[in-house]
């Protein structure tokens, strides 16, 4: 019996210390221009391509940079510059799950992957599933807001204070915006200017660095390889001495 009981005993001590040593890896880099930090427990880092990104970690766009990254449900998030993001929830298991980023600040491109996915804001919160969509958060007038335009598929949209009443959903080509403590404005069409504005600031760039086959990215404590998602960017970086410039021409969805 006191055998069984101390093997009892290490066997939890070993299934605790493998929670704490092993992180929840849930993406990676592919795209850097300029600087980009990743915050982990409490820790700056800079950012490099192919850089995990794991549950719970902050990442951040300093000024004339941008980032991009790809999740393991094939989800891809591009920050413009001066923005942040928090890898607040990430589950994922099969081909289901579910996803909530909170963008803190800045401008972001996403581009949904298979499963639930839900952004906050310090004003507003989307959900959507399978669809593109991009994120303007700022202040204005001393007054927070959040301005959100559907590319593609559909986003719902209400406030992130549950005391604020009232949703609306986007479709393809349109728009709202989320004042502090007012609900969504009504859906209406996105300007051009402004969708052109958003997506040139959450464009990574034009020097691509191929993906030497299927990625590989850390899952709890094993390992998984992916193949980039169909429509996804390479991987970029910024010119360097190893770099070969190529000029590209992205079509994105109107």
């Amino acid at each position: 019996m006191k055998i069984k009981y101390t093997a009892i005993i290490s066997i939890l001590f070993l299934i605790g210390f493998t929670g704490i040593a092993y992180a929840q890896d849930v993406g990676s880099m592919i795209a850097i221009r300029g600087k980009a930090i990743i915050e982990r427990d409490n820790k700056a880092i800079e950012a490099k391509i192919k850089d995990r990104i794991e549950l719970k970690d902050t990442i951040e766009t300093k000024q004339r940079s941008k980032a991009k990254m790809l999740f393991i449900d094939d989800s891809v998030l591009t920050l413009g510059e001066k923005s942040k993001v928090v890898i607040k929830e990430f589950v994922y298991s099969k081909g289901r799950g579910s996803s909530i980023f909170n963008l803190l600040d800045g401008k972001m491109r996403s581009i949904v992957g298979k499963t639930g996915f839900q952004v906050e804001t310090p004003t507003a919160v989307a959900a959507a599933r399978g669809t593109v969509i991009l994120f303007h958060v700022g202040v204005m007038d001393g007054r927070k807001f959040t301005t959100i335009i559907c590319l593609e598929g559909m986003v719902d949209v209400r406030n992130i204070d549950p005391k604020v009443m009232g949703s609306v959903t986007l479709k393809p080509g349109q728009m709202t915006i989320v004042w502090e403590g007012e609900p969504p404005t009504q859906p209406e069409p996105a300007t051009g200017d402004l969708t052109d504005r958003l997506l040139r600031d959450t464009d990574t760039g034009f020097y691509e660095l191929s993906i030497p086959g299927p990625m590989q990215i850390g899952v709890g404590q094993g390992w998984m390889e992916i193949e980039p998602p169909i429509g996804t960017p390479p991987i970029e970086q910024q010119p360097g001495a190893n770099t070969t410039p190529v000029t590209i021409h992205p079509v994105f969805p109107q």
